[in-house]
């Protein structure tokens, strides 16, 4: 199984910018080859798919800065947020291949390196235009980054590893909440957890004088969704393939889901839960969280404290901008009766990265310069200081204790949005978070301890075959998931028993469970137990 190495900080000050391509030497080529042909230093043109395209403005700072530095010209294009993956593949389908693209799934990297619609990434390529980034991979994922991405042989991916994946999702209680209705205790077990969720929902715990409060919000657009922290408590992780004693599992179908599935059918005809939970999609969820209509929700960590600590903070600011004394205890989830818990995360390598389009195989020195671009504005300080910051002195400062602070108006988002700053500028190697290299520009001095605190809560498992292809679970997963979702709905609603639950196992099975196992098993061996 891949392990997350302990974080070091990549070394700075590496002169990124310095072109490749120019001059006449015998040096090696951007293959390793020996040259000594003259080579010219060309303008190239790097297109990029961006998901955050409305918050872009043209000639923007960030983007003039990159194309200066590098001799580039850049160009922004809009990605779709809610069907990126549809869009990319009927653009591939077309012929319409963009120059490179991130975060798709592995069943789509395998369908499209299948089809041949993917350039080879030499290992030396990367090496040699993208260091830091090469060192990053190699502290995180061991002497073999490319392991797990490579295809007969050849390597089509550039690896983005999410290092905070394996313990980001917690649990969230309203600790205010917790104070109006008498808990001084924070809960910890089914039991205590249970007493919270009914004086929530019957304890007028926001005291508006009525019964409009749930103790737990969620949402089952996924079976990962579906109150995972539940099935924590009975060591079972729905969705995932785990592995247990040496053999891979999936937590649908353990006999301890029926154990959750029978507390969550309690919790739901007592009214604890958000009835709501079925028809809820992100959005909903954050909004009945801002607007305090549940005290309970699972999510990253990073939410839960202000955004000027880590990131995002949106139930902390968001919230305490309606509720100023609103504040949260966080929690790996409730404790089962062996003591287990935790929830779903999120395994470290969870798409499979970066790819080219096949055009780019003949454009090694195009491809070159992207290489260098995302570790410059990945990894190097001025450059990431540029793009997100702006100019010193007159959108930013750095403060005594080294904190990055915006000036005013430049501390407002619409006004970095028109001066052309900020994290919405992708250049690709924004993907590739050094999160320790990121740390003085995510989190002021003053806050540090409260990041510490709050950052390695999370526990839980992850699905350790997701870069695997499996193709017995590609084929079956759509079906599989669904019928998982209809019998958990429907058992936690209580339009089926809980004890249909063995009926369900048995049909998972037969509709192709079996086979998914089966395979899944293998490919375990094959790549975790040499």
């Amino acid at each position: 199984m891949i392990t997350l190495k302990k974080m070091i900080p990549v070394a700075l000050g590496v002169a990124l910018f310095g072109s490749v391509l120019a001059g006449c030497s015998t040096e090696k080529g951007l293959n390793g080859e020996q040259s000594t042909a003259p080579q010219v230093d060309k303008k190239f043109k790097l297109s990029y798919l961006n998901q955050n395209y409305d918050k872009t403005v043209k000639d923007s700072y960030a983007i003039k800065y990159v194309e200066n530095k590098f001799n580039v010209e850049i160009e922004q294009l809009p990605r779709s947020k809610d069907n990126y993956k549809e869009e990319l593949l009927l653009k591939v389908a077309s012929g319409e291949i963009p120059d490179v693209w991130v975060d798709l799934g592995f069943p789509e990297y395998e369908k499209l390196v299948n089809q041949g619609a993917v350039a080879e990434i030499p290992q030396e390529l990367i090496e040699k235009n993208a260091p830091n980034y090469w060192a990053w991979l190699k502290k995180h994922l061991g002497d073999d980054p490319l392991k797990l991405y490579k295809r007969e042989g050849k390597n089509y991916s550039m690896p983005i590893i999410q290092t905070l994946g394996p313990d980001r999702t917690v649990v969230g209680l309203r600790k205010d909440w917790l104070d109006n209705v008498g808990i001084t205790k924070s809960p910890e077990t089914l039991e205590e957890f249970e007493d919270a969720l009914r004086k929530f929902r019957n304890n007028d715990p926001d005291k508006n004088g009525k019964k409009d409060t749930y103790g737990w919000t969620g949402q089952a657009v996924g079976v990962k969704d579906i109150f995972s922290p539940v099935f924590g408590a009975f060591g079972v992780f729905p969705g995932t393939f785990t592995d247990k004693d040496g053999k891979i599992v999936r937590g649908e179908i353990e006999p301890g889901a029926k154990q959750a599935l029978t507390i969550l059918n309690k919790w739901y005809k007592e009214e604890l839960l958000d009835p709501e939970f079925v028809l809820n999609k992100g959005q909903n969820v954050d909004d009945k969280i801002i607007s305090s209509k549940a005290g309970i929700v699972t999510a990253s960590w990073y939410q839960f404290i202000t955004k000027a600590a880590f990131f995002d903070g949106k139930y902390y600011d968001k919230l305490r901008a309606n509720v100023p004394a609103a504040n949260w205890v966080l929690t790996a989830g409730p404790k089962g009766p062996d003591g287990q818990q935790g929830t779903v995360q999120l395994n470290p390598i969870a798409s499979s990265g970066g790819q080219f389009g096949k055009h780019m195989e003949n454009d090694k020195e195009k491809m070159a310069k992207y290489l260098q671009v995302a570790d410059a504005t990945a990894f190097d300080a001025e450059t990431f200081e540029n793009i997100v910051y702006g100019e010193k002195g007159k959108t930013y400062n750095k403060g005594e204790k080294g904190d990055y602070k915006y000036l005013p108006p430049f501390d407002k988002e619409e006004e970095q949005i028109k001066f052309g700053i900020g994290q919405q500028y992708t250049f690709l190697g924004k993907s590739f978070n050094d999160y320790d290299f990121q740390t003085p520009y995510m989190t002021l001095n003053e806050l540090m301890s409260l990041r510490k605190a709050s950052e390695h809560i999370g526990k839980g498992k992850y699905d350790i075959m997701q870069p695997i292809a499996i193709a017995a679970y590609n084929e079956n997963v759509d079906a599989l998931d669904q019928m998982t979702l209809k019998y958990y709905i429907d058992m936690i609603t209580g339009q089926r028993p809980v004890s249909d639950f063995d009926k369900y196992v048995e049909e998972w099975k037969k509709a192709g469970g079996s086979k998914v196992m089966a395979e899944a098993q293998k490919k375990y061996e094959e790549n975790f137990k040499k």
